[in-house]
């Protein structure tokens, strides 16, 4: 029987940026297939009391640190978005939940998102639809079908589901995974996840 990681995430968070990139390695060898589930992180920290280590001045001296690391054991680039923290990403997590009906599209927007958000060298400001579809347009997607996504009210629901589920299941922030009923929490988790799936 093979296993479903659930994978709850933010393209504000640069650490969810790194874990996207980390779970193909980690999933070797379980069969397991992976849900991606776009929620507003915003209203995950809010309801849980939780603050972006950016506002409390040693961990984001910290995060700062620890993200160049974190990117370099992946090969990852990595340049901090000068519109981070006051980003707007709902737009563009409703986008990604809009085309959860092809898998391989919706992982493939997900990546270029991530790329253009915390890796290109013009860093893309998330609620600017000019920016979204010129993006899109570079990368062969139908922008005029990702901008009705990021605006549609099945998928504004639906984001507002994922946050809620998000909350309810315990999660405090981003990238937060859960295997069943366990969950785990950040990037650095993956390898515990990992066992979970191999022993369903």
């Amino acid at each position: 029987m093979t296993g479903t990681l659930e994978f709850y995430f933010d393209f504000i968070s640069p650490f969810s940026y790194v874990a996207y990139h980390a779970v193909p390695a980690y999933l070797e060898g379980t069969g397991a297939d992976v849900a991606y589930r776009p929620m507003f992180l915003g209203a995950v920290m809010q309801n849980t009391g939780n603050r972006p280590p950016g506002l409390v001045p040693a961990k984001g001296a910290y995060m700062t640190a620890d993200l160049q690391r974190c990117c370099r054991r992946y090969g990852l680039s990595f340049r901090m978005n000068p519109h981070f923290p006051m980003m707007n990403t709902r737009p563009l997590l409703r986008a990604a939940i809009g085309m959860a009906d092809t898998p391989g599209e919706q992982a493939r927007f997900i990546n270029t998102v991530f790329h253009h958000v915390w890796a290109a060298s013009e860093p893309l400001k998330t609620d600017d639809a000019g920016q979204v579809r010129a993006m899109c347009e570079e990368a062969g997607f139908d922008a005029d079908k990702v901008l009705a996504f990021s605006e549609a009210p099945a998928t504004k629901e639906d984001l507002l589901e994922n946050t809620n589920s998000a909350i309810s299941r315990g999660a405090f922030g981003a990238p937060t995974f859960f295997v069943g009923s366990e969950m785990f929490f950040g990037h650095d988790r993956l390898d515990y996840a990992a066992e979970a799936l191999r022993a369903i």
